[in-house]
């Protein structure tokens, strides 16, 4: 009898989390869909999920509370009948603030929401029992961590500390047969910019326009498939990178 295969993504509801979800129940895996506000976009993907016969359960949490952030793995594999095999850690908070206008409370929630909650969710995926054969984990990062800006403190403060979470996991978690990996995208998707604003950046990149959700997609599929590529951050960004410029935090 073939095992299960069973993912939990965070940030299921809308943008790329909804995009990666919707990626690996097409590749055939029970689907644990978090969301926290964005409850019509996960019912919505649920429902697809469903109609294609598909099977998938959705797990509410506030990241923003990290202490008990690690819960969704308990509570996904509950439902849908045994270990999760796969955690993408998409859910992320992009609050703009800078060294001189950050207050305790904002850092605190991004560095939570960012940071702290995927790092409590990877220590309980890999405290399952029952998880035989390894496991994946896959941390969304950002490719702007390569020219971050000020105008963000915070939310790039929490990425580069998922970046760093991400190598040390895979040293530590590589024994058991778990891989560690990130994906750092680019341009993909609009964020604060007008529509015109966001496919103007993409053609300053090397590559030029195209960059969508289908790519990170794919290079999540390609690392969670990957038994012995571990510590690694791909980057996905068409070039994005080489030219040296920021944008704001996509997702």
């Amino acid at each position: 009898m073939t095992e299960k295969k069973i993912a939990l993504v965070t940030g299921s509801g809308k943008r790329l989390g909804k995009a990666i979800a919707r990626g690996l129940a097409d590749e055939g895996y029970a689907m644990g869909l978090h969301y926290n506000s964005s409850a019509d976009g996960a019912q919505e993907l649920l429902q697809d999920i469903q109609a294609e016969g598909g099977e998938a359960t959705l797990v509410q949490k506030d990241l923003s509370d990290p202490e008990h952030a690690g819960d969704l793995i308990a509570e996904t594999a509950e439902a849908l009948g045994g270990p999760v095999q796969v955690l993408v850690n998409s859910a992320s908070a992009f609050d703009a603030d800078t060294l001189d206008s950050l207050t305790l409370e904002t850092w605190q929630f991004l560095m939570n929401v960012n940071a702290a909650a995927p790092v409590f969710l990877m220590q309980a995926f890999a405290r399952q029992e029952g998880l035989t054969g390894g496991g994946a984990i896959v941390n969304i990062l950002d490719t702007q961590l390569k020219s971050a800006s000020p105008e963000r403190f915070s939310y790039f403060c929490g990425k580069f500390a998922l970046d760093g979470a991400t190598r040390l996991a895979a040293f530590e978690l590589g024994p058991k047969g778990i891989t560690v990996n990130a994906v750092a995208p680019g341009l993909v998707l609009p964020s604060d910019q007008t529509q015109e604003e966001f496919e103007s950046r993409q053609e300053m990149t090397p590559i030029g326009p195209g960059l969508g959700p289908q790519d990170i997609v794919a290079a999540v599929r390609y690392l969670v498939s990957a038994p012995q590529v571990t510590g690694h951050t791909l980057v996905v960004d068409s070039g994005q990178r080489l030219m040296g410029f920021g944008n704001s935090p996509i997702g």
